[in-house]
């Protein structure tokens, strides 16, 4: 799964930079899609305030693709975090 972060990794070190570079990734994903939500949120407000349900319905089903979204880079950014532990808990056994 992670082999597209770890390539061309020798040693732990290189690792764990990768590691923290990808969640700093994830992290902006994260608010890009944060945002993205409460922009179709309000969207779906003004569509419901001015009458048309069906561009409102619209708004609210790519609002629930982005949380789905944000719920897949939420696991991802946990098995980064796990990852990074298990790597800094190996260092520390060295």
């Amino acid at each position: 799964m992670f082999s597209w972060i770890l390539r061309g990794c020798r040693d732990e070190c290189s690792a764990s930079d990768q590691l923290k570079q990808a969640r700093d990734v994830f992290v902006a994903k994260e608010a890009v899609l944060q945002k993205k939500i409460s922009q179709e949120m309000e969207r779906a407000k003004e569509f419901t305030k001015s009458g048309n349900k069906q561009a409102a319905m619209q708004c609210l089903k790519r609002k629930k693709y982005y949380e789905s979204q944000m719920s897949q880079v939420g696991s991802v950014q946990l098995r980064i975090n796990t990852k990074e532990k298990m790597i800094a808990d190996h260092m520390g056994n060295k």
